[in-house]
């Protein structure tokens, strides 16, 4: 009996330990650009447990979203009698289950924090399962679209589709998505998309497509997704092709908000909780990084109601199978319904004033850093754009 005592008291140690580093790894990834909220049911923790060993979160708390080398990290470490072949060891295997981001730089790995989303999440794709999904999509309701949707600039952001760019538009580089696969210098692959992933884990197909290899990576996304095989490299050839069929099935393309892409999703509203999340909003378009929005000639509609079936935001108001109007608070300029509109009732237009992307991940996240807000702040900024102030 005593020696079941002393086990179950040490058993209760163990867990009030583990119990405490995940505490202290959310509040860690909650100080990062992109936060990491606490729930009161705990799920942000389950979800941390499926991610990272204790040893491995306890790790993590000594990186953040700026890269550090191998050095680096070992040097914050050195006290705690772990060898660097142990270190390399750890941080090799949070790579291949996607804990962290791993790049390049001069022929050595760098380590960082990446966010639950773009990150984490997304590097779930081959071991995505029910309960890891549905643990996810909890939590981006409970607490991360909070912090997902109140950063100052996007990580993500809404270029036109291939098929609605007309010449007269003289559309940016960053832009246009042919011109964001030539200018990659060949590190292009090809992912499964998470989100159907997850939803077909659950038995609730996309109404959209019935492809699942629609995500794109370039440059250091394609280079930690091959690594890891996460995903396939592919020719830019291929590239093209599979966006063309994105474009067909009538997804939302979807870059990183950089002007060097580091991956182009393609989104619907049933699947992708971004976007299903934005087009709950009074107000998408005040959420959404783009250039273009839509325009109506409604003397040329041809009442075949294909716009208002496609468009993802209700943006398209119709009377019956007519559309009538543009909500430009609500068009993303995503050109899904110019593609489909076989009358030219519909065309793209450039917004008066041009946003131009951060250089790179780098830049994107010393920005959102910058203009961090607090919880409170967080909280009433996306509770105005919610009800629509």
């Amino acid at each position: 009996m005593k020696q079941l005592k002393t086990r179950l008291k040490e058993g209760m140690g163990i867990f009030a330990e583990s119990r405490r580093v995940y505490k202290k790894l959310q509040k860690h990834l909650d100080r990062q650009p992109v936060g990491f909220p606490a729930t009161a049911s705990g799920v942000e923790r389950r979800i941390l447990r499926e991610v990272f060993t204790v040893e491995e979160a306890a790790i993590a708390l000594d990186l953040d979203y700026r890269f550090q080398s191998f050095a680096q990290v070992f040097e914050k470490i050195s006290n705690r009698g772990i060898s660097e072949e142990k270190l390399q060891s750890m941080l090799d295997n949070m790579e291949r289950h996607g804990a962290i981001f791993v790049k390049m730089t001069d022929g050595k790995k760098s380590y960082a924090l990446h966010p639950f989303a773009v990150g984490i999440f997304e590097m779930k794709v081959p071991t995505m399962n029910a309960n890891f999904y549905v643990d996810a999509r909890k939590y981006m309701y409970q607490a991360f679209g909070m912090a997902f949707l109140s950063t100052g600039l996007p990580q993500m952001r809404v270029i036109p589709i291939e098929k609605s760019v007309t010449p007269d538009l003289h559309i940016a580089t960053y832009d246009e998505v042919r011109e964001l696969v030539l200018q990659n210098d060949g590190r292009i692959c090809v992912a499964e998309c998470v989100c159907r992933k997850g939803r077909d884990a659950i038995g609730r197909s996309c109404g959209e497509t019935d492809r699942r290899e629609v995500c794109i990576g370039f440059a250091d996304f394609h280079d930690m997704y091959s690594r890891n095989g996460f995903g396939r490299s592919i020719s830019k050839e291929e590239a093209f092709e599979i966006l063309a069929q994105n474009e067909k099935d009538g997804l939302v393309l979807m870059p990183s908000n950089t002007r060097e892409a580091q991956f182009v999703c393609s989104c619907c509203k049933c699947c992708c909780a971004c976007l299903e999340a934005v087009s709950l909003l009074a107000k998408p378009a005040e959420f959404v990084k783009n250039n273009y929005y839509a325009v109506l000639d409604a003397e040329k509609c041809l009442e075949c109601g294909k716009c208002g079936k496609k468009c993802k935001t209700q943006a398209v108001e119709m009377t019956e199978k007519k559309a009538v109007s543009i909500d430009l608070n609500r068009c993303i300029g995503c050109g899904v319904c110019v593609a489909v509109c076989k009358s030219g009732a519909l065309t793209l237009a450039k917004k008066d004033i041009q946003t131009v992307p951060p250089k790179d991940m780098d830049t994107l996240y010393e920005e959102i850093m910058k203009h961090k807000k607090g919880t409170i702040g967080s909280a009433l900024h996306v509770g105005r754009k919610v009800m629509g102030f």
